[in-house]
């Protein structure tokens, strides 16, 4: 291989180790992202649920107020009865505590199915409370473990940058400036691939004798036409 072609592997090689550590510092991002969206939806869900609560509480104390006052129009009419004297107020106020029972009955029922609806929100708000304390416990672990790994990789990053630096010195500028920009261009991890037989390792191109037998004989570093990748003679 000639010197630039040997310098200018080192540098994409130096590249690709860059790239590998963007990536595992890439991928710490969507475990905290995650958590915090289990998080918001357990939130949310603690709020609907909250709420819940707070609309059946309100029903049970209004519900509540009224069979106190409707049990104490029964006592009223049990001692108006007491002091009745004719048949006709008799049968008129059994009838108003009749009615009153009915009432009572009726909201007591309504009452107990109150209870019954808040027993069990609380129960969904008790398990929700202790998911979303599971999942703070579980977010606080997960940040210290992801913060320490990004001082790994920071640390890890700095040395390949350092090294990358050194190596793009021994690259000619005009040959650098080219990688650089074929890279860039589409995003590429590599720029530069050995030839594949008679085409290019990248896209599989047939390229002309020509330019193979040049590339061969010299070591030069041509473009491909085609993907606009930069391609070697390997050997």
């Amino acid at each position: 291989m000639s010197t630039d072609l040997d310098s200018l592997l080192a540098l994409q090689a130096d590249d690709v180790v860059i790239h590998g550590l963007q990536e595992q510092m890439a991928a710490l991002e969507p475990r905290i992202r995650e958590l915090d969206q289990r998080k918001q939806r357990t939130l949310d869900a603690i709020g609907r649920t909250s709420t819940a609560v707070a609309a059946e509480e309100k029903k049970q104390a209004w519900l509540r107020d009224k069979l106190a006052e409707h049990k104490l129009l029964i006592e009223r009419n049990q001692t108006q009865m007491d002091s009745v004297t004719n048949m006709k107020m008799a049968t008129a106020a059994v009838a108003q505590m009749e009615q009153a029972r009915k009432i009572v009955s009726g909201e007591e029922s309504d009452l107990l199915a109150i209870n019954r609806r808040l027993e069990e929100l609380r129960a969904v708000l008790n398990s929700q409370n202790n998911e979303l304390a599971g999942v703070e416990t579980e977010q606080e672990a997960a940040r210290a473990e992801v913060a320490s790994q990004r001082v790994s990789i920071d640390k890890e990053m700095e040395v390949a940058k350092a090294k990358r630096a050194d190596a793009a010195k021994l690259v000619p500028a005009d040959l650098r400036s080219k990688y650089d920009r074929i890279r860039g261009g589409k995003k590429r991890t590599e720029a530069v691939f050995a030839m594949s037989g008679m085409s290019c390792g990248n896209c599989d191109t047939a390229i002309p004798m020509q330019r193979r037998h040049v590339m061969n004989n010299t070591g030069a570093i041509d473009l491909c036409e085609a993907c606009g990748v930069l391609m070697y003679f390997p050997g």
